[in-house]
């Protein structure tokens, strides 16, 4: 089981948490406004800094549908946080 003591948020749209390891999980339930994106990441980068001084690591769970859908912008910032910010990425499509 997942502790999480520190950070966790919730929405129509999607679940997000930090562990008490410091890793973020996001697990999108349906399309999420880009503007809400960004200022979830942010909330989630300072937490993840709280709880590990490693590089941040986040696991992105979305279904096949909805990363077919993925707008063109949500995939560049994602690439951005990646290249720029330091953050390893790690996506799970679901079925």
């Amino acid at each position: 089981m997942i502790e999480v003591d520190n950070y966790y948020r919730k929405s129509d749209n999607y679940r997000a948490w930090v562990d008490n390891t410091g890793i973020g999980s996001v697990r999108v339930l349906k399309r999420v406004n880009f503007k809400e994106l960004v200022q979830l990441f942010k909330e989630m980068l300072s937490e993840m800094k709280k709880a590990s001084p490693n590089r941040p690591h986040v696991v992105f769970y979305i279904s096949r549908s909805l990363n077919d859908e993925m707008s063109e912008n949500a995939k560049e910032f994602l690439d951005f946080c990646r290249d720029c910010l330091g953050i390893d990425f790690e996506m799970v499509i679901l079925e």
